[in-house]
């Protein structure tokens, strides 16, 4: 069998070929064209500029024509078909941020099913560099949302005084001070909801946490935050509940001892760039409409 590799992750078998010229037409890189003789044929040097994004196997009509390093070619699911824009717009428009859960824990085959609509989201150059720490159990997640309002309430007790403001200021540094201040009283309320109720805001009691990593740097956070609005809609979908908890991600370096202890673990040289709670949301609340929002700003 004839295989064009070229030392690329793409690879051409020729014998399979249809040179029908969809794989020509769909690569941005170039790396497909045809030869004097109509044949399609793959780039001399296509190993350094093919990102795997699979656009040359999702057209190819022809099953083995064309492989990518370490995908299955035989597994790659039918397009069905789209849901109308309406139907779009309906999901989009009612999606909420779930703060009321039910005390019902989640099997690992929804979890699945989450991190699997998360994989499938656009990233810079293909780079799908995000990755997924879960945590599953009020317990645990509530010991990591505890520990990270015991942080704050350390924070909120220093900013009661100007000489405590002062530390504070110096130690964050400007811009994190800013941040700390205008969300000051709502850190207050979550003080005062787990003194008085016992309830742990941060977390918002929820059966499960989803910590969205990867790499430091800021393209891979945008990519981060897109593989969790996946999961967000997926969620919804499934008639679950997620809210991003940025609060809760501020301090989470404070929580590194309850989070090894339910095993999510982040490499080094990584950042958590977004945390979702998910769960089933409470059946005593039922949304009839869609608020309002906002018009576009264009």
């Amino acid at each position: 069998m004839n295989w064009q590799t070229n030392a690329a992750p793409v690879a051409h078998v020729e014998e399979e070929c249809l040179s029908c010229g969809a794989c020509v037409r769909a690569c941005s890189r170039n790396n497909f064209s045809f030869d004097q003789s109509r044949k399609v044929r793959l780039a001399a040097d296509a190993g350094s500029s093919c990102i795997i994004c699979g656009h040359c196997m999702a057209v190819c009509p022809q099953e083995g024509a064309i492989l990518l390093s370490g995908r299955d070619g035989s597994a790659l699911r039918k397009i069905s078909e789209l849901p109308s824009p309406e139907a779009v717009l309906n999901l989009l428009a009612s999606r909420r941020s779930i703060r009321n859960f039910e005390d019902t824990p989640l099997a690992t085959e929804q979890i699945e099913a989450l991190l699997d609509a998360a994989r499938y989201a656009p990233s810079g150059h293909n780079s799908q560099d995000y990755r997924f720490a879960v945590v599953l159990g009020r317990e645990s997640v509530g010991d990591i949302g505890r520990a990270v309002l015991k942080f704050y309430r350390r924070i909120l007790g220093l900013l009661d005084s100007r000489a405590g403001s002062g530390i504070v200021r110096l130690a964050a540094g400007k811009k994190t001070y800013g941040v700390l201040k205008v969300m000051e009283s709502r850190l207050r309320q979550h003080v005062l909801a787990y003194k008085n109720h016992g309830q742990v805001h941060l977390v918002w009691d929820a059966p499960c946490l989803v910590f969205i990593h990867g790499p430091d740097r800021d393209d891979s956070k945008t990519n981060a935050i897109l593989a969790g609005y996946n999961i967000m809609l997926a969620a919804h979908s499934a008639n679950l509940g997620t809210c991003v908890l940025g609060l809760l991600r501020g301090g989470i370096k404070h929580a590194k001892k309850e989070m090894e202890q339910a095993g999510a673990s982040i490499p080094k040289g990584h950042a958590i760039h977004m945390i979702l709670c998910v769960g089933v949301p409470k059946n005593s609340i039922k949304f009839l409409k869609i608020p309002p929002r906002n018009p576009p700003g264009a």
